[in-house]
Formats: C-alpha cells, sequence, structure tokens
C-alpha cells in the first residue's frame, strides 16, 4: 500500500514505512487510536521516535494519511466503475470492484470503519454519496433529490454495517458472493427511485 504519493525510492526507507503502517494496524485492532503512543508504536516497529517522526508528525497523522489512502482508492474505484454503465446494470460491478478493493486493503478498512472511528465512516459514507448523486441525479433524473439522497443513506448505512460483520468473521464466503448478495439488495431497492 503506498499512502503516500511521494513515496520514498529507496528500499530501506519503504520498509520502514511499512514496519510503522504494520505496527500500527496491529496496534489500532487492539485498542482506540487515542490510546496508542508513538513510543508503543516504535517498540512495536523496531524503530526509534526520530524515524517515526520522519515519516509522520503523530499517530493521528498516520491514521489521516491511512485513511485518505483508502478513500482515495475508493473514490476512484467507484467513480471509473459508476462511468462503465447505467445504474442498474453497473451495481452488480460496483459491489463487486468496490468489495473486492476495501477486502484487499483489509486492515486498513477495519481501521476505518472501526467502532471508535465515526469520523473515519462519516468521510467514507461523504465521498460515496457525493459520486452517487452525481450518477444518481442523471439515472433518476425524474426522481426528487431529497428521495435519491435518502436511498443512498439507507444504502451506504446497510452495506457499511454488512461488510463491518463480515470484518468480523473468520471464515467468510468469497468477496464476490458477498458483493452479489449487496447488489440483489440495492436492485430490489431500486425500484422505489423507478
Amino acid at each position: 500500500m503506498n499512502i503516500d504519493e511521494n513515496a520514498p525510492k529507496d528500499l530501506r526507507v519503504r520498509l520502514t514505512h511499512r514496519m510503522i503502517i504494520d505496527a500500527f494496524l496491529q496496534l489500532r485492532r487492539e485498542k482506540p487510536l487515542r490510546k496508542i503512543t508513538v513510543s508503543e508504536l516504535c517498540a512495536r516497529a523496531g524503530v526509534g521516535r526520530g524515524t517515526f517522526y520522519a515519516h509522520f508528525l503523530d499517530v493521528y497523522d498516520l491514521n489521516e494519511k491511512l485513511e485518505t489512502y483508502l478513500l482515495t482508492e475508493f473514490t476512484q474505484t467507484l467513480k471509473e466503475t459508476l462511468e462503465q454503465s447505467d445504474a442498474t446494470a453497473s451495481v452488480r460491478r460496483v459491489c463487486r470492484t468496490v468489495f473486492a478493493l476495501l477486502e484487499k486493503n483489509e486492515r486498513v478498512c477495519r481501521l476505518l470503519l472501526s467502532a471508535d472511528n465515526a469520523e473515519g465512516v462519516a468521510r467514507f459514507v461523504e465521498m460515496g454519496r457525493q459520486l452517487c448523486m452525481e450518477y444518481y441525479a442523471v439515472y433518476f433524473s425524474h426522481t426528487p433529490r431529497e428521495k435519491v439522497a435518502q436511498f443512498y443513506r439507507f444504502v451506504s448505512s446497510g452495506c457499511i454495517a454488512c461488510l463491518q460483520a463480515r470484518l468480523a468473521q473468520k471464515q467468510r464466503p468469497p468477496v464476490e458472493q458477498f458483493a452479489d448478495e449487496m447488489s440483489e439488495i440495492i436492485l430490489k431497492g431500486t425500484r422505489c427511485l423507478l
């Protein structure tokens, strides 16, 4: 995962960056962000504090960069997929593409959707809302904008809840099966917009 578009080219620096991120994601599974100290993170990563501060301002900066990385990937993926075809035909493709991306970045996705990260969830929902409202306005031009917004809130909340439940499972069906189930639910729900 490249959370910094200006990531260093030096392999040693990239490995250090990776060790810090891996240690941070491990700690985030164990405790809330506010309880993670730079000293604890550095000890877990096996790096000095100076090394950490060469890459990040603090644990909140690291958290923000990880979230921004995933949200940027999510936005680009969603936009590209929405542009490929009409609304109802693209629902399955959107679900498969987006859920595959989130599964591929599971550790950061867990961080973003964790119970103690309401701000991260809100950013995730808002980025999706902006794109979907833009595309839904074209596909469902006859439907009042507020009704489309209500539909998005309903679908996004349901998808997030189902994704959180999926991430909590040790044994899971393939992501394609999960995405197809979500797309079926969404498609049956789109009837209210027609």
